[in-house]
C-alpha cells in the first residue's frame, strides 16, 4: 500500500508522498503508513520480501521480483559451540545469507523497493554514488521497470561491479576521490538535472526494503534473537531493522524483548563507533578512511543519529575490527560452515568474537550475524575504462543532460 504520507526523521515535519529526496531541514524521510486491524494473515503466501508487500509502499500490481529477499538464516554448528576451532560458545549462532540476493549483497532489496516507487511517482532516471554493490543494484532493478541509471563510483570501487552496473545498461563513471565526493556529484546533479538521487538515506524507499530483513529473521526464528550483529557504513541496514521494530510492535504482531543492534566498522573507518564510545548524538567525518571492506569506507552518513539512536534505544553496542580479522573471519566461514562472505559480511563475526571476549554477548544469547554479500568472485579480465568527473556539471556534458529549468 502507498504511504500515508512522509515524516522527517530529524524535525517531525510531513509530506505528501511526492519524489522528494529529504527535509527541508535536511533530515531523512520515512515513509508512514495508516494500517487498520493488518493482522499476519494479511502477508502473502511468496518466497520473496514481497511476502511483506502489505508493509511496503509499492503496489501489489506494480511488482517484478527478481527474487529478493527471503534468504536463509543458517544456524552454525561449528563456529560459537565452544570447540576448539573458536572457542566461543553461545546458545545459538546463526547467519543471515544476504549473498543469496540477485546481485549478490543485500543492496537489492532497497533498490528492489526504491526503484520503483521512484518510477511511479514519475522519475525516470536515477543516481547514485556507490563504493560498488548499490550501483550494481541500481542497475539491474533500473533496468527491471524501465528508468535510466547513473552510476557515480569512488575511484577504488572494483572494477567487476562497473562492469556488472554496465552489463546491466547503467552510465558508469568515477570520481577522483572516496564515496563522500561521490555523493556530492550525485547531489549536485540531482539539483541541476531531472535525475533523481538513489544515495543512502536521502531517498525515503531504500531502507523500506531494508527493513524486510528483520520481518525475515523475526518470522524464520519464531520472535527474536538477543543480537542482530550488521557491518555498517551508510547504515540503511541498522535503520531499516529498527523501524521495522517499531511497525511490529505498533501493528501490535511483537509485544516481547527487542534484539540488541551490534554495529560493526572497519578500524580504518569508525566514525560511528567513535561517537557511540563518546556518548555523541552524531558523527565526525573520518579522516583518511582506509579499509579492503569496500562497503565500510564511508567516512559519514546522513543516517548517524539515526544508526546512534538504534544502537542506544536496543542497548546495543559498536566495534570496529581490522581488515586482518575480516579476512580470517571470512575465511572461517567459508572453511568451517560452507558459507561465501565478503569482507564486510565477515566483519560480524570478527565483532562477534570481540564483543564474546569483551564480556558483552554472553554465553547464553542467541545471536544473528548479517552477512551482507557474497565474496567477490576474482575476474581476468582487463581493466575498464570509465571515465572519470570531478564535478555534476562534468557529468552532464559527458552525457549530454538537459538543464532542469529555473
Amino acid at each position: 500500500m502507498r504511504p500515508a504520507f512522509l515524516e522527517c526523521t530529524a524535525c517531525s515535519k510531513r509530506y505528501e508522498v511526492r519524489l522528494v529526496n529529504t527535509c527541508d531541514c535536511g533530515g531523512p524521510l520515512f515513509a508512514r503508513y495508516e494500517w487498520t486491524d493488518l493482522g499476519t494473515d494479511k502477508l502473502l503466501p511468496r518466497k520473496d520480501l514481497w511476502r511483506y508487500a502489505p508493509l511496503l509502499p509499492v503496489e501489489e500490481s506494480e511488482i517484478r521480483s527478481r527474487g529478493e529477499g527471503a534468504t536463509p538464516l543458517h544456524r552454525l554448528t561449528t563456529l560459537g559451540a565452544g570447540g576448539r576451532v573458536a572457542r566461543i560458545k553461545v546458545a545459538a549462532l546463526h547467519v543471515k545469507d544476504e549473498g543469496l540476493n540477485p546481485t549478490g549483497t543485500f543492496k537489492s532489496r532497497g533498490m528492489a523497493v526504491a526503484v520503483p516507487m521512484a518510477v511511479a511517482l514519475g522519475s525516470t532516471r536515477l543516481a547514485v554514488p556507490t563504493a560498488g554493490n548499490a550501483g550494481v543494484a541500481l542497475a539491474q532493478y533500473a533496468a527491471t521497470y524501465g528508468a535510466g541509471a547513473i552510476v557515480l563510483m569512488a575511484s577504488d570501487g572494483p572494477e567487476d561491479a562497473a562492469r556488472e552496473a554496465i552489463a546491466f545498461g547503467a552510465q558508469v563513471l568515477r570520481v577522483k576521490e572516496d564515496i563522500a565526493d561521490a555523493g556530492r556529484i550525485v547531489r549536485d546533479l540531482a539539483a541541476a538535472t531531472e535525475t533523481f538521487s538513489m544515495a543512502t538515506l536521502r531517498e525515503p524507499y531504500r531502507v523500506e526494503g531494508k527493513k524486510t530483513m528483520l520481518f525475515e529473521i523475526w518470522e524464520d526464528l519464531g520472535g527474536m534473537p538477543d543480537w542482530i550483529i550488521f557491518p555498517t557504513g551508510g547504515g540503511t541496514g541498522i535503520v531499516g531493522m529498527w523501524k521495522a521494530l517499531h511497525e511490529l510492535r505498533d501493528l501490535g504482531w511483537y509485544d516481547g524483548p527487542w534484539p540488541r543492534f551490534g554495529v560493526v566498522q572497519a578500524e580504518g573507518c569508525a566514525p560511528l563507533v567513535k561517537a557511540w564510545k563518546e556518548g555523541a548524538e552524531s558523527v565526525q567525518p573520518w579522516p583518511h578512511p582506509r579499509t579492503e571492506a569496500a562497503g565500510l569506507r564511508v567516512p559519514s552518513t546522513i543516517g548517524d543519529r539515526l544508526v546512534l539512536k538504534a544502537i542506544r534505544e536496543t542497548q546495543g553496542a559498536a566495534v570496529a575490527v581490522s581488515d586482518a580479522a575480516m579476512r580470517v573471519a571470512a575465511q572461517n566461514l567459508a572453511v568451517f560452515e560452507g558459507i561465501s562472505a565478503c569482507l564486510e559480511g565477515a566483519a560480524t563475526l570478527a565483532g562477534f568474537r570481540r564483543l564474546y571476549d569483551e564480556g558483552v554477548v554472553m554465553t547464553g544469547d542467541r545471536v544473528v550475524l548479517v552477512n551482507t554479500g557474497s565474496a567477490a568472485q576474482g575476474t581476468s579480465l582487463p581493466p575498464l575504462a570509465a571515465p572519470t568527473v570531478r564535478t555534476a556539471d562534468e557529468v552532464v556534458a559527458y552525457l549530454g543532460l538537459t538543464q532542469r529549468a529555473s
